[in-house]
């Protein structure tokens, strides 16, 4: 099967809405005249981006080539059942489905539901993102992937069953935005699933936030190997300095992968400019304004005492909602 077959019916020229001409190395936008290439058979509608666009792109074009440094990217069926646990749905819920992986990383979550028989179209701002998702699935049939950016999707509204954007649009200019260019792709009756990072402890995040931009100040690379010195293996201390910063602790007994995991998740947090906190009831307003409704919480409250929600958020520090296109 071609898989650029899977996209034929769905692209639009992303700054016109033209209709695009398919060629074996580019896209032409019948309307514009706007060529977007296809290489390494992966199309590519990139705008131009602004200097703050791309020092996201560049922290982020690091991190999904280190994917095998985390044990959570390593491609394996046990993505599946994480994957479930995630979304709570079942798991016949994917069979036949149309789902687009806004923002799919290193591709795990594709994998996941390509694997539960859904078709996956995986778009990722970043090249390393695109072309190891691409590289992962290549086995795939029913999986096809491309560059795009969230603010610029080429796609028609009401293309898909299922959107999903997981720890993505907390890392973008405004998040509010955002999502409001990924909910109007989801067909009526269809589903939204979005996870972003929550607000608590003013505190830790002004902390974080000045550690976040003195790291800023090196290369991505010395960026990276600097996270590992926010690994503690003294266990008071790390509980003591995690209510004051995003740091870890690790077991003298960990492995070299365990490590690495804990370490490019530290980069995670650290590397991009933009990484926005926001409120289960902001969500839930989100939705409700772009016509969502049924919505629910995939990972429910954890706390309600007032010093345990100040210190890590009601949530836990995600919210995960999803909910049903009206």
């Amino acid at each position: 099967m071609n898989k650029r077959a899977i996209l034929s019916d769905l692209l639009v020229c992303p700054l016109c809405r033209g209709i695009l001409k398919e060629g074996q190395e580019e896209y032409e936008c019948l309307d514009c005249h706007k060529t977007y290439p296809v290489t390494n058979d992966i199309p590519r509608f990139l705008p131009d981006l602004s200097d703050k666009e791309q020092q996201v792109k560049r922290s982020f074009n690091l991190e999904h080539l280190r994917y095998t440094d985390s044990r959570h990217l390593h491609f394996t069926p046990r993505l599946v059942q994480q994957w479930l646990d995630e979304i709570q749905l079942p798991p016949e819920y994917f069979k036949g489905k149309l789902v687009l992986d806004a923002g799919c990383g290193s591709g795990r979550w594709t994998y996941a539901m390509a694997s539960l028989g859904a078709t996956v179209v995986a778009v990722d701002l970043t090249e390393a993102g695109a072309e190891i998702t691409h590289q992962a699935t290549a086995h795939m049939d029913n999986v096809a992937v491309l560059q795009a950016s969230l603010f610029q999707l080429p796609f028609n509204p009401e293309s898909f069953d299922l959107v999903v954007s997981w720890g993505v649009l907390h890392h973008t200019p405004d998040t509010k935005k955002a999502f409001a260019r990924i909910a109007p792709l989801v067909k009526p009756g269809g589903q939204l699933y979005v996870m972003v990072y929550e607000k608590q402890n003013i505190v830790k995040a002004f902390c974080t936030g000045l550690i976040r931009l003195l790291l800023q100040r090196f290369p991505e690379e010395q960026r990276y190997r600097l996270c590992r010195r926010l690994i503690f293996k003294n266990r008071r201390l790390s509980w003591v300095l995690k209510h004051l910063f995003i740091c870890a602790y690790y077991s003298p007994g960990a492995d070299a992968l365990e490590v690495s995991t804990i370490q490019l998740g530290l980069y995670d947090a650290y590397s991009p400019r933009y990484n926005h906190l926001h409120s289960s009831q902001e969500v839930f307003a989100w939705f409700g304004e772009q016509r969502f409704d049924q919505l629910m919480l995939t990972s429910p409250i954890r706390y309600t005492d007032w010093l345990k929600v100040w210190l890590a958020g009601e949530c836990g520090g995600s919210i995960k909602v999803r909910g049903r296109r009206v």
